[in-house]
């Protein structure tokens, strides 16, 4: 056959040998842009004398709060990714297009703490009751040297708090020491303890601003976005157009499908006070809403489906029960059940590509960043071919890998197993010749890493099944670590893993 982008002959495989365009996804009506130049697969984030005991507990308590500053409060640095390690040569194809990060609620650093004078508060502090002074001075220690709080430890300074409710010092020391916990907890990313130590912080300190940003930011990463937006609301009524309260709400919105309330919200912060995160986020969500401008919408409790109106009535119905039952399907393959309601956008031909960017021969776009699936339907009956059919299966299982690994797959992973739940297998898509080529590191640009990732795929569930995969997400997820999960699922790193699969491919097929 002739290749219908280049011009090609002889190109009777899934792609084009000449430029790598992948014939199942080639959309003839658009002519393909270029392809972005290869790169490198990215890695795969007391009883007292009052006066006394509120000096003491008001240095220790602001003490703690600033020594807590480089235990919570601080900026995490990035972890460094896996390496690839040896193995045929894939070069991925670019996004569709730049993905933004999820907005992060990390506070500024505060200063640095200033030295607590222990002497000096030990001095004023000889009327106190042994047990409360030890109490109060060892949890100050414990936070200014960045040691593990323990459940002992949060239960101490419940007790300063409940015989001192009405001192600050006791309060700021509360404050701080769930905090810390709350960290720890987070930074292991168990952000079902982190958030039920700093709701229960919450409820002790009503007045609490930090506590509540800190539950903003778990609540955000474990994508948990309706009781994001719950806390997003509270930290704006103790501090109307914080910065972090103001994102974190219109963030938790998109993830609800609710765009246009989103862009209400932040349209009218903005006019109060201006933050560049702020203005880039309501760039996004206009610049989305656009594109989806008159469209008809069809809820369902698992899915918000928008397309063009009556034109595309019955397509978008029959893609809507095309997707529940690929749901109920994924569900069991994975199983596992996404969380939140997953909005479905049905474009013309021509709208599609506006709206996404993507490259002609993609047939469907999953976004990271608002949790939608974009699909161009322009020609469809209600009679989907089995590209189409494809496609929704593909995409879907995105939006299912990306929940259940919280976002921490790497690309490879991301596309063999959605490829995988597709259907398609190394085998039936290539001939002897090709798995050569393939093994050989020959085949490179889009065809290159999408075949690459696939085989990668069925390399892992050969050695672990379906059930491995699966293993696999959830490891991701909870430990926010390529290299952790891979070797707590399969025995070894990432590296070391697609080491193996390369050796494999070449044993069984390279020349």
């Amino acid at each position: 056959m002739h290749c219908p982008r280049c011009g090609q002959t002889g190109a009777d495989g899934p792609s084009c040998p000449r430029c790598g365009v992948v014939f199942a996804k080639l959309r003839p009506d658009r002519a393909a842009p270029g392809l972005p130049p290869a790169r490198e697969l990215p890695p795969p984030e007391p009883r007292r004398p009052a006066a006394r005991l509120s000096l003491i507990l008001a240095g220790l308590g602001l003490a703690a709060v600033a020594a807590l500053a480089f235990v919570v409060l601080r900026p995490r640095p990035p972890r460094a990714g896996p390496s690839q390690g040896p193995g045929p040569t894939l070069e991925p194809a670019g996004p569709a297009r730049p993905i933004a990060a999820v907005p992060r609620m990390e506070m500024p650093a505060p200063a640095p703490a200033t030295p607590l004078p222990i002497q000096e508060l030990r001095a004023a502090s000889e009327e106190l009751p042994d047990a409360d002074r030890r109490a109060a001075e060892g949890l100050v220690s414990m936070l200014q040297a960045g040691r593990p709080v323990a459940p002992a430890d949060v239960q101490a300074a419940q007790g300063l708090f409940a015989r001192h409710a009405g001192e600050r010092g006791a309060r700021n020391l509360l404050e701080g020491v769930f905090l810390a916990a709350a960290a720890q907890s987070r930074g292991r990313r168990d952000y079902t303890t982190a958030a039920g130590d700093l709701r229960r912080a919450a409820g002790l300190l009503p007045e609490s601003t930090p506590v509540r940003r800190n539950l903003l930011t778990v609540l955000l990463e474990a994508g948990d976005w309706g009781p994001a937006e719950a806390t997003a609301r509270e930290v704006l009524a103790l501090s109307p157009d914080d910065p972090d309260g103001v994102r974190g709400l219109g963030y938790a919105l998109i993830r609800q499908d609710r765009s246009r309330e989103a862009a209400e919200f932040l349209r009218a912060s903005l006019e109060r006070r201006d933050d560049p995160g702020a203005r880039a986020l309501l760039a996004q969500i206009q610049a989305g809403l656009r594109t989806e401008k008159g469209m008809t919408e069809q809820r369902l409790a698992y899915f918000n489906v928008r397309y063009d109106g009556e034109a595309h009535e019955d397509v978008g119905r029959e893609i809507l029960r095309q997707l529940e039952r690929h749901r109920v399907t994924l569900i069991q393959a994975f199983d596992f059940e996404p969380r939140a309601t997953i909005p479905v956008i049905l474009f013309s031909q021509q709208g599609y590509y506006d709206a996404t960017g993507a490259p002609a021969w993609a047939g469907g776009h999953y976004d990271n960043f608002d949790g939608r699936i974009r699909v161009p339907i322009g020609g469809l009956t209600t009679a989907l071919t089995p590209e189409m059919d494809g496609t929704l299966v593909h995409e879907l299982a995105h939006a299912f890998i990306a929940d259940r690994s919280r976002g921490v797959a790497p690309r490879d992973v991301h596309e063999g197993v959605a490829q995988f739940m597709e259907g398609k297998r190394l085998a039936s898509l290539l001939g002897r010749d090709q798995l050569t080529a393939l093994a050989d590191g020959r085949i490179r640009g889009v065809m290159g890493f999408y075949l690459g990732a696939l085989s990668f795929v069925e390399f892992l569930v050969a050695e672990r099944g379906q059930g491995g995969i699966n293993d696999l997400l959830q490891a991701l997820g909870d430990t926010g670590d390529v290299e952790s999960a891979f070797r707590k699922v399969y025995g070894r790193g990432y590296g070391q893993v697609r080491n193996d699969w390369a050796n494999r491919l070449r044993r069984d097929y390279g020349s």
